[in-house]
């Protein structure tokens, strides 16, 4: 996968412009929210982001609520590698059919979530993915996702991912399409679209806009 951590990056902060569709009335709108500057460095906890309001949004009551909002996409700007995300897990690898690899991880401390991962043996991406949690009384189940890629400098990044969950019995959707830019000979998310429908009536869409790209590089020798 393509990862700008290979790229040298040291440290990393852009601004987050973000909207979101009024679907309550119809009118197609979007509403837009307080910005918010995303931060990263190769030394945080869990090897993602964080993110802060802006200055001068006046907003600083509603600050855990947004960030509730917009904190499940900090993987999405800057992704930890597959190595991070299952450093706690452990598995086996059975091949289901020619070309795909079933790669099956539980936690190794017992915990309540595990993943199947359908995987390309040539190529090595993950085409689907399922996980279950136990104890979800509110969160989602049976959830299954399924991703598109694009290649950056060769290596692969994700362009589109859709997955499918329930909550409390009720389906939803969601689609969530990402777009790149190279900045400072690095390819960086810019922009990331994400609708959440349940059955065919659209919940909630969200489109974040990334700009005024900061990166600091190590120096190569």
């Amino acid at each position: 996968y393509y990862s700008p951590q290979n790229q040298g990056l040291k440290s990393f902060s852009a601004q987050v412009q973000w909207e979101l569709l009024d679907a309550g009335s119809g009118s197609n709108k979007f509403l837009r929210q307080p910005d918010f500057i995303f931060t990263w460095n190769q030394n945080q906890d869990a090897g993602l982001g964080s993110f802060q309001l802006a200055m001068g949004q006046g907003v600083e009551h509603r600050f855990e609520e947004l960030s509730q909002q917009i904190n499940p996409f900090r993987e999405s700007i800057i992704p930890i590698t597959l190595a991070q995300k299952f450093s706690d897990f452990e598995g086996n690898v059975q091949e289901v059919r020619k070309n795909q690899l079933l790669l099956k991880l539980n936690p190794r401390n017992g915990g309540d979530l595990s993943f199947k991962l359908l995987v390309h043996s040539q190529d090595l991406v993950i085409n689907k993915l399922r996980f279950h949690q136990t104890r979800s009384r509110h969160s989602p189940e049976k959830v299954e996702g399924e991703f598109r890629y694009i290649k950056l400098e060769g290596k692969r990044a994700l362009s589109e991912s859709r997955s499918q969950f329930e909550i409390e019995g009720q389906e939803y959707t969601e689609t969530t399409r990402y777009r790149y830019k190279k900045v400072e000979g690095i390819w960086w998310v810019h922009r990331i679209d994400q609708t959440i429908k349940r059955k065919e009536n659209i919940l909630q869409t969200l489109i974040l806009r990334l700009s005024n790209f900061s990166p600091t590089l190590s120096l190569k020798p």
